[in-house]
């Protein structure tokens, strides 16, 4: 049962973040660890354009586009492509919202279709930790 520590990366804000590896068709890899939030409100896993772009420069004029709207009720616009992603040590197919409306601290969300779906997730704030079983 791996636990991973809450990151602060701003001061008293503690956020749960797990470093994810992706890569796209089998032919494009980002090899570096990226810092994903584990988002529990999150209906499905999102991915920033940015990332999306390097991991193969994914053609979106030929996806379906999809509205979303935040916490904060605004709206922003997504596409739908399967990356594979490597987290908590296990490596699948996940399918990911790419947009460039994402925050750049945290390009990569993880949330209920994708991830939740795969593991059972506590989250301890009181020891600053998340366990991912």
């Amino acid at each position: 049962m791996p636990k991973y520590p809450y990151f602060i990366p701003e001061a008293n804000v503690y956020k749960p973040i797990l470093p994810v590896i992706l890569n796209f068709q089998k032919t494009h890899r980002i090899t570096n660890q990226i810092p994903a939030l584990v988002d529990s409100g999150a209906d499905v896993c999102f991915c920033h354009e940015d990332i999306a772009n390097w991991l193969g420069s994914m053609d979106q004029k030929t996806k379906e586009h999809k509205e979303f709207t935040t916490a904060n009720n605004e709206k922003f616009i997504a596409y739908k492509e399967n990356i594979s992603i490597l987290v908590c040590g296990k490596q699948y197919d996940c399918p990911f919202y790419i947009s460039k409306e994402l925050p750049r601290q945290t390009p990569i969300i993880l949330g209920q279709l994708g991830f939740f779906d795969h593991f059972k997730v506590i989250f301890d704030l009181a020891n600053k930790e998340i366990e991912i079983i």
